[in-house]
């Protein structure tokens, strides 16, 4: 007979061997939803360690929003640890077209956007043929849940642009413009969204 201590160790090695080829299984895997693209973020988003990333900054009681239907994920964040969104658009082909929203852990003025796709077991980012034009790091930009379009604002939330997905790269759109005011008084009604004159 087998000792008890004997038993122990060859039940912990096989379960420690079935862990190991489920993770490695897991990991061969391609990403299917939003949250595994999401466990998939480089370090250099996180302060928050791996089971944080789970558990506290996806929890709805932190403000989280994980919809996997509509491939976008917030995720909570708290002191140094920043919120990041997550957005997934789809291609005709082959993965989808991740993009990343975050800000550096000292303020909220400067915004990041990286895009993704996914290669090999991992994210590689995806730095040229996407974007019509170069991010700005001070302008404002709203991942959509809903919806393919980025909308786009500068810091007193003004918007300048939107850059909407056509399944390959994104297209920019301007605002409609306003017809400019022929007169002072034109442009006091147009402000106070009035037909009377302000006397």
């Amino acid at each position: 007979m087998l000792s008890r201590t004997l038993i122990r160790s060859l039940l912990f090695t096989l379960l420690t061997v079935f862990l190991f080829q489920s993770i490695g299984a897991a990991q061969s895997s391609p990403p299917k939803t939003v949250l595994d693209y999401y466990l998939l973020l480089p370090e250099k988003y996180f302060e928050a360690n791996k089971e944080q990333r789970v558990k506290w900054m996806l929890e709805p009681g932190n403000g989280a929003v994980v919809d996997i239907k509509n491939g976008y994920i917030y995720a909570a964040g708290d002191g140094a640890q920043t919120p990041h969104y997550v957005c997934l658009f789809k291609r005709p082909k082959g993965s989808p077209l991740v993009a990343v929203k975050s800000h550096p852990s000292d303020t909220r003025e400067i915004t990041y956007l990286h895009f993704y796709e996914y290669k090999q077991g991992a994210l590689v980012e995806v730095k040229k043929g996407v974007l019509p034009l170069k991010i700005n790091e001070n302008f404002r930009y709203e991942l959509p849940r809903y919806g393919t379009t980025i909308k786009v604002s500068d810091q007193h939330g003004r918007k300048l642009y939107s850059l909407h997905w056509s399944g390959q790269r994104f297209v920019l759109q301007k605002p409609a413009r306003i017809r400019p005011a022929s007169n002072r008084l034109e442009y006091a009604l147009h402000l106070t969204g009035s037909n009377t004159p302000c006397v």
